[in-house]
């Protein structure tokens, strides 16, 4: 019997990569909504600019999620930089926007693999509400 072709994951030989930290904390419910609405917004800012989107867990004692991004191109990553930058939602500070280590690359998954349930609905209806509707309307 022959074994499956093994894959691996695509993202571990990109070279851009910025990392977002992102609590959602399961004691709060309001900040928990927060952090999940900011998701949202920023799986948006990905589907728009053409960026790969993966997370993490980063700590679970503290209900840390790291939010990394990878570009594939400069004008790509400038402007989901000015997107995220542009809403007080996602806005950060330059010290807060980090490089990850090759091990969290190496770690992360797509956001559906990594994100809590009921985190990556309130995300999905974030982006929904963002993204454009690409299906055509009949007359």
């Amino acid at each position: 019997m022959e074994e499956a072709p093994q894959f691996e994951d695509p993202w571990k030989h990109e070279a851009d990569w910025l990392v977002l930290i992102e609590f959602l904390r399961t004691d709060d419910e309001e900040d928990r909504a927060r952090g999940a609405e900011a998701i949202g917004y920023m799986f948006a800012y990905a589907y728009r600019t053409d960026t790969r989107m993966l997370a993490l867990l980063g700590d679970a004692k503290e209900d840390v999620y790291e939010l990394l991004f990878s570009f594939n191109s400069a004008g790509n990553k400038a402007e989901f930089l000015r997107l995220l930058q542009s809403n007080d939602a996602t806005a950060c500070e330059e010290d807060e926007i980090l490089v990850p280590h090759p091990s969290e690359i190496a770690a992360a998954q797509p956001i559906a693999k990594a994100l809590p349930e009921d985190v990556l609905r309130q995300v999905l209806a974030v982006a929904a509400m963002l993204l454009p509707n690409d299906t055509e309307s009949t007359p």
